[in-house]
């Protein structure tokens, strides 16, 4: 519904209307009727467009920050009033992606480095994103190897030792049983190595493309985990 404010201006204050008022929170992403503070000022943005700024809280007991919710200036109104439309909310808070409780036992690491490279992406930093995923990549590679491994004490930490210090391509070589794991992570670190050497080999290949890779790896992953899982819990049938 359109709402009638008042916007500061350096000649003082003018009657304007805006569209709406935002649905959802830009930091928790809950939806919300936020609190308005009634303090709104106009700007001019770039182009040389007028732009309105209102100042809200968030109500979410669990949030409640304040942000700024950005009109663009889209007319008059029949009154002759300034009529603004939403554009954006501001400060935004990207959510993290979620994994699955199968994939966050497997490798915590590898969830809190994917999430970063997330955000990295999201904020626009597409080229410190890459090395990220990629590496995000290797943790849960090296996790998964060594989550499977039966050996204890001394024997299991000199596995554990071998398996941190080899080159991800040659552990995936070596230690992943499963040939669709093996082929779908052999494959993301072919993508993700482009991401971090000077001369892409895969220059038809982009960031998509690894992250498709690593969701591919990722459920292989929970099939092989789950399917061990079942086995381990009804290693036979009943009499």
């Amino acid at each position: 519904m359109p709402a009638q404010i008042s916007l500061r201006t350096r000649e003082g204050g003018i009657p304007a209307q805006v569209d709406k008022d935002p649905s959802e929170c830009p930091l928790c992403h809950v939806a919300i009727t936020p609190i308005d503070t009634n303090l709104a000022a106009k700007t001019i943005g770039s182009g040389g467009v007028a732009i309105a700024e209102r100042v809200f809280v968030c109500p979410n007991e669990k949030c409640e920050h304040i942000f700024i919710a950005r009109y663009k200036f889209a007319g008059r109104t029949p009154q002759n009033q300034e009529l603004y439309r939403l554009l954006e909310c501001l400060p935004v808070e990207i959510a993290s992606p979620s994994q699955s409780e199968t994939i966050v036992k497997v490798s915590p690491d590898f969830c809190s480095i994917y999430a970063q490279a997330y955000k990295a992406e999201k904020y626009g930093f597409v080229l410190v994103a890459g090395p990220g995923y990629r590496k995000a990549l290797e943790f849960l590679i090296k996790d998964y190897i060594i989550s499977e491994f039966t050996e204890k004490d001394e024997a299991l930490a000199v596995k554990k030792s071998t398996v941190e210090k080899m080159q991800l391509g040659a552990c995936i070589a070596t230690y992943i049983k499963s040939d669709q794991i093996k082929e779908i992570a052999k494959r993301a670190a072919w993508l993700g190595n482009d991401e971090t050497h000077y001369v892409r080999k895969w220059e038809d290949k982009d960031l998509n493309d690894l992250k498709r890779l690593i969701t591919l790896t990722l459920h292989w992953i929970e099939i092989e985990t789950l399917t061990e899982e079942v086995i381990a819990d009804m290693p036979e049938g009943k009499p």
